[in-house]
């Protein structure tokens, strides 16, 4: 390089050193140009973030005359504080930040908490308290992806039943969210609008994306019991209801196919539900939750994620009703009353029942008789007692067809015996000759033992479906009834500090006294109805009311008290039913009835026509078989 080139680099580079020097910025513009607090970043267009943690764009710029102009929505953003504010009616009461006008608290007001360490004590219930739960929309504008959660809105009116929170965005374009408690009701609305909003949002925005979160409390006396029943519900629009499965550890969801109507974080005799009208509903929505530890005070940390259409126009809203109450099932039906069935919301299948057939029995019979029981007697105890009476009652008929089938097993007790007796030895034959012969004495006097066991079967419906009833029914919460104090919960006459395998940390009185009842009356029964079986079958059918009592016993151990006391009640009815059978069934006079029937010619059924030619077949077999051996 010759030395004029030398010459001329130097002064290029001592002149651009002066020109950067002479245009640095002044202390005070440099202080306007320090970065704050952002929410987004525009290099990372989808991503959700906390805008504590990310780099913001300048609050000020500079305008073509060298003024300051502030950014409205930056320096709204920093000057704002978190604010409060409470809606309460008579039934609830929600309060809602004003970070992320979103819904951080709601009470119960005619419902308690009944955990085992509240006995006694008057301790509010609460769905979710703040940090429990959250709500957030993503808003794709010219900023980045703006997350509702992080951003501070101004609480422009309220008054008792309503409230609206604006997001400033700029001087001219804002964004509404207007919160609406209904007296006397559980159900709270909102309304998302604005204005301006093309001037910050995308020309070709369609949707939004929502997020909702909620750490299930434990609000009642069983943890165990209690997360059995808790979990997500979701249904589609105009269609069906579906939810997770209660019993796993840890479950999702992803991308559900049809638009969603609602969805329902859900324990067992409470939910939080946020309910989409036709026009906002929620799209390619996911759900999960995952069982927390059993120590703790929550049962389920549960999530939800869906689009809901929303344009940047002005006259564009979205509206969601929340349901924050009790899974009662007459409340939640009367939200569809008079309304048509294709847009009915469906809120009473909440409450777990059973499947088609049990609920059906359920609803259809269980439910109106128990909701008039209710008008004219008060306490729960009383009305489980009447309602099993009626329900055995009903039942009756099968019950004492079932009583007349084991009247004649035994009446002909002496007749099996001799026919024991004439084919002695365990060996194939002996038995299929027993068999054969005492089927054919059956047969002939029209009686069988499956003739017993066909009624007891038709009525094991009832008895499973109110295994569904009770333990979900959010009337018995609370009700107390002799030593029990909630009739939904476990009434333990005996506790101890530690948790022990199968049983727990408790013995449940009427879950004991429907175990020992039921060896009683088992017992009791299998005695006065012998039908001249073999000893080692006799010994063995001794010992399975004790095992299947005490096996059942653990189950039930930690379950509703007004279960056990139904079914306690349930064993003794039928205990003096089965005494009742024995005194107006005369067996001397069904024993000449049923040798009187052995003169009678009797058509062959089809089944037992089948029985007789598998025997056949079968006896056919082995003497082939003995033929070979010899």
């Amino acid at each position: 390089m010759s030395k004029n080139s030398i010459i001329g680099v130097i002064l290029i580079a001592i002149i651009l050193f002066g020109f950067s020097y002479l245009n640095r910025p002044k202390n005070n513009q440099q202080q306007t140009k320090e970065t704050t607090e952002v929410v987004a970043s525009n290099k990372q267009p989808n991503a959700a973030v906390n805008p504590d943690s990310l780099t913001l764009q300048s609050a000020t710029e500079t305008d073509s005359l060298g003024g300051v102009v502030v950014d409205p929505f930056i320096a709204f953003q920093k000057r704002s504080s978190e604010r409060f504010v409470t809606l309460k009616n008579n039934r609830i009461e929600v309060t809602f930040s004003s970070l992320g006008a979103m819904p951080i608290s709601v009470q119960l007001l005619q419902y308690k908490r009944m955990r085992k360490e509240d006995k006694g004590n008057d301790v509010p219930l609460y769905l979710f308290k703040q940090g429990d739960s959250y709500q957030s929309f993503m808003l794709r504008s010219n900023r980045g992806n703006l997350d509702t959660r992080y951003l501070h809105f101004e609480v422009v009116s309220q008054n008792s039943n309503e409230v609206v929170m604006r997001l400033p965005m700029d001087s001219q374009a804002y964004l509404n969210f207007k919160y609406t408690l209904k007296p006397d009701d559980y159900l709270v609305t909102l309304e998302i609008s604005g204005v301006g909003l093309n001037s910050v949002f995308p020309n070709n925005m369609s949707s939004l994306d929502m997020e909702m979160a909620q750490k299930v409390a434990m609000l009642e006396k069983s943890w165990s019991n209690e997360n059995m029943y808790s979990t997500v519900y979701y249904k589609y629009m105009s269609s069906d209801v579906d939810r997770l499965t209660e019993t796993k550890q840890t479950q999702h969801k992803d991308d559900i196919k049809q638009p969603l109507q609602w969805i329902a974080f859900k324990n067992k005799f409470f939910a939080s539900v946020v309910i989409a009208n036709e026009r906002n509903a929620m799209e390619h929505a996911s759900v999960e939750f995952t069982t927390l530890p059993k120590e703790g005070d929550y049962v389920k940390d549960m999530k939800a994620k869906a689009i809901i259409p929303f344009r940047n126009s002005d006259n564009t809203k979205a509206s969601f009703t929340y349901f924050y109450g009790p899974v009662d099932y007459n409340i939640l039906k009367a939200y569809d009353k008079g309304v048509d069935k294709t847009d009915q919301l469906q809120l009473q299948r909440l409450v777990y029942v059973g499947g088609k057939f049990l609920r059906w029995i359920n609803l259809t019979l269980i439910r109106p008789l128990v909701d008039w029981l209710q008008t004219w007697i008060t306490s729960w105890g009383i009305i489980i007692l009447v309602l099993t009476i009626i329900i055995k009652l009903v039942l009756s008929p099968l019950t004492f067809k079932s009583y007349l089938s084991q009247a004649k097993m035994r009446v002909l007790k002496p007749q099996v015996e001799e026919i024991n007796a004439k084919y002695p030895g365990n060996d194939q034959s002996a038995q299929m000759k027993r068999t054969q012969e005492t089927m054919a004495l059956y047969r002939s006097v029209g009686a069988g033992p499956m003739a017993g066991c066909l009624p007891m079967l038709l009525q094991m419906p009832f008895l499973i479906a109110l295994f569904r009833f009770f333990p979900t029914s959010i009337d018995l919460r609370g009700e107390s009834f002799l030593w029990a104090d909630d009739l939904s919960s476990y009434d333990p006459i005996l506790s101890w500090g530690t948790n022990l395998p199968l049983i727990g940390d408790h013995i449940s009185g009427f879950c004991l006294l429907w175990a020992v009842t039921n060896v009683i009356y088992s017992r009791y029964t299998m005695a006065q109805s012998a039908t001249g079986q073999n000893n080692s079958q006799m010994k063995m059918m001794a010992w399975m009311p004790i095992i299947m009592s005490v096996m059942f016993f653990f189950f039930f151990n930690s379950y509703s008290s007004g279960l056990c006391y139904y079914y306690f009640i349930s064993i003794g009815i039928t205990i003096l039913q089965f005494i009742a059978s024995r005194m107006f069934i005369k067996e001397d006079k069904l024993l000449a009835q049923l040798e009187a029937n052995k003169k009678k010619p009797r058509k062959k059924s089809g089944f037992m026509a089948r029985l007789e030619e598998a025997q056949r077949k079968q006896e056919q077999y082995l003497r082939e078989q003995q033929k070979r051996k010899k």
